[in-house]
């Protein structure tokens, strides 16, 4: 017991560490060339007023202002932000083959909803990136190589491991990831689960179709999320602002409007009590990165043979990714629909999975 608490206590440092290294990685770009800047204008410019008098002119004051200047987000930043999405995959994977409690898998979404989808503003998205993609199949030069290696890495993960990207790199599939109820959620029918499943591949070539025939980021409409992360991503530009000496307008901000807050709402209400709702409903990701797990090296299943078909794994799973007939003593894993969450595995009391 007392090895078992020692290992989890390592990994939480570790975690712990990997998390802090990653963070002042962000933030030190975005402080340091900010108070460079400020430094550099005070010293150099002769037009700066460095204090001034509350008797003087206020023309005076007026010829002499120099407005603020804010520097834009570092480009070399979609680079860190696709290592960190490469970092975080590769040590989902490592949870994932080793069958690690599924408690680390929640770490990890915890962080990926904190860095890519508030910090970051969901730049890394699944779902924009398709057309990202499919726009550069014809126009090349339109297409960079980050979001070429955005669009490949997961299903390179995939190859290895499944789907670890949909439940520990998306900040998408992080927010669903962390707020639903485990226990007693809600499964759908079988009948209306096979519907759902061929609603995303029909988004899928919706999405596809509309980008070549008019750029459009039909499945970015879709996304219920952008509205938390875009409004995320401004506040913390304001803490990043006013640290860096260049504080922004103190007022709340808020991105979109009511609709897309609406919209939100009712999807986060709808993910409580039925998991993954906007994965099972409408990714177009989720369609290639399920295709690409169902040739796993390394597929998830069920060992018939130590399998007592209690269904505690169907119950607790998210996806509805395991099905068991006692009456016919049949077990089936769909790796298409799995996640690698790890649920599965933490509830079966035989090591059959």
């Amino acid at each position: 017991m007392s090895m078992n608490k020692t290992k989890v206590a390592d990994m939480r440092n570790l975690l712990k560490s990997i998390t802090l290294v990653l963070l002042l990685s962000v933030v030190v770009p975005f402080v340091y060339p900010s108070i460079a800047a400020v430094y550099a204008q005070e010293q150099n410019d002769p037009n700066c007023i460095r204090e001034v008098d509350e008797n003087s002119d206020v023309w005076q004051f007026r010829e002499s202002y120099v407005p603020k200047k804010y520097n834009p987000t570092p480009e070399y930043m979609v680079f860190v932000d696709l290592a960190v999405l490469i970092l975080i995959m590769v040590v989902g994977m490592f949870f994932v083959l080793k069958r690690k409690h599924s408690r680390y898998i929640k770490f990890l979404a915890i962080f990926t909803l904190v860095y890519l989808g508030l910090v970051r503003g969901g730049c890394i998205c699944p779902v924009g990136v398709i057309t990202n993609v499919t726009i550069g199949m014809i126009t090349p030069k339109l297409v960079g190589l980050a979001t070429l290696l955005v669009f490949i890495s997961p299903l390179v993960i995939a190859f290895f491991a499944g789907r670890v990207f949909c439940s520990s790199g998306c900040p998408l599939g992080a927010v669903q990831h962390i707020f639903y109820k485990k226990r007693k959620h809600i499964q759908l029918p079988l009948v209306v689960n096979k519907i759902v499943r061929v609603v995303p591949i029909l988004i899928l070539v919706a999405t596809i179709y509309f980008a070549i025939k008019s750029t459009y980021f039909l499945a970015c409409q879709l996304e219920p999320y952008k509205a938390l992360f875009f409004t995320g991503h401004v506040w913390f530009e304001q803490v990043v602002a006013l640290i860096s000496g260049n504080p922004m307008e103190p007022k709340f901000l808020s991105a979109f409007g009511i609709f897309s807050w609406s919209y939100l709402a009712l999807i986060l209400v709808v993910g409580y009590w039925i998991p993954r709702p906007f994965c099972r409903l409408l990714c177009p990701y989720g369609v290639l990165v399920g295709f690409v797990s169902m040739f796993s090296f390394n597929p998830r299943k069920i060992d018939n043979e130590k399998c007592t078909l209690c269904t505690a794994c169907q119950k607790i799973c998210p996806t509805q990714s395991i099905l068991i007939d006692r009456k016919n003593k049949i077990t089936k894993l769909s790796n298409y629909d799995c996640i690698q969450c790890n649920l599965c595995s933490d509830t079966c009391k035989t090591n059959a999975i």
